[in-house]
Formats: structure tokens, sequence, C-alpha cells
């Protein structure tokens, strides 16, 4: 599975974002770089949220993301968030197992989501796009507002679950590039 962007450009008004990007992702790719450089521009073309000005965007099969704010639904609980991209009949015990591994715990696991702090409210929405039935994922900063003990879980099982399918991880940190195998891109906001 892959996604390929050819000669990708994206403007907002006379500002070129992403100027004739072309990249094909496969595996895992640590995107990274200055602010304002268009990596979430780039996430949200990916997604199909937005459309290149100029170029093309191909994307294999299904996709699920994780964007910078959370989007849970506030009035239902982290397991009942995570069940709602899993079909018709989602085995909400394992829902619950595939929580409790990332640090939630049995009152955190049925609490509605708007009563959640902020790193639960992260690994519910982390939870949920990795366990959506995908071929690529898009995870914008899936680690901020982590404490180093939960980060470290969810780094272990992040990486556990991204086996078979293309992997857009979108940071700042440092230590997601160190975590992480794979491809290093660099947006420097010139010509790529």
């Amino acid at each position: 599975m892959k996604a390929e962007l050819q000669n990708v450009t994206k403007r907002y008004g006379q500002t070129a974002v992403l100027e004739n990007i072309s990249k094909t992702l496969t595996g895992t790719t640590l995107l990274t770089g200055p602010s304002g450089r268009g990596k979430t521009t780039l996430a949200r073309l990916l997604l199909g949220l937005e459309k290149p000005d100029g170029g093309t965007v191909k994307t294999d099969g299904r996709l699920s993301a994780l964007f910078q704010e959370d989007r849970l639904c506030g009035q239902l609980s982290a397991v009942e968030n995570v069940a709602l991209v899993l079909g018709k009949r989602p085995d909400k015990a394992q829902v619950s197992q595939e929580l409790s591994a990332l640090g939630l715990g049995k009152e955190e696991l049925q609490k509605p989501a708007r009563l959640l702090s902020g790193g639960q409210k992260r690994r519910v929405s982390l939870a949920r796009a990795m366990l959506a039935p995908a071929d690529g994922v898009v995870l914008d900063e899936p680690f901020k507002g982590l404490d180093e003990a939960a980060r470290k879980k969810a780094v272990l099982w992040t990486k556990q679950r991204a086996a078979g399918r293309w992997l857009l991880l979108i940071t700042h940190d440092p230590r997601d590039l160190a975590d992480f195998e794979g491809s290093l891109w660099q947006l420097s906001g010139k010509n790529e």
C-alpha cells in the first residue's frame, strides 16, 4: 500500500504553501519541519480534505487520521469513540484491552470523553486512528501532551499496530524521529 504525490502545489491566496512536491509514501514516513511549512496541509491533501491547486494525490485503499485536535464525541465513552470506526459489530472488550494497553484505567474507559484529561483524550484519538480498518494512517503530532511514561507506551503500541500499511507521522518532537524507523522527510517551505 502507498500514497503518491506528483508535482503537488497548494496555495492559499497568493502564498504557495507547497510547491511541486513529489513523494511516494510506503512504510513509515516521518514528516518534520518548521511551523507553517505545509505539514498539516499535506496531511489534509492526502486525506482528501483539500484539493491541490496543481499536481495529483493518489492513495491506495482506506485512510484514517489523528488530527492535531482530538475530535472526539464528547458524550461518548472512550470505548464508544473507538468503536465508532470499527464497523457494525465492534468488539468492545477488545477495544477496552487496546485502550488499557495505552494506559487508560477501567474508570476512564467508561467516562464521557469530555471528562477525560488531555492526555487521555489523545490516547483515545490515537487508538481510534490506529484501530480503524485502514491501509494508510496519518498521525499529526500523535504524542503531544503525553507524559513520558504514557508517551513510551503509546509509541510502542503505535509501532506494533502500524505493520502492513503506510504511516505518515507528522512531528516536531526529536524523540519521535529517534523512536520510529522510517524515511525522514523534512519540509523546508521551498521546492522539495
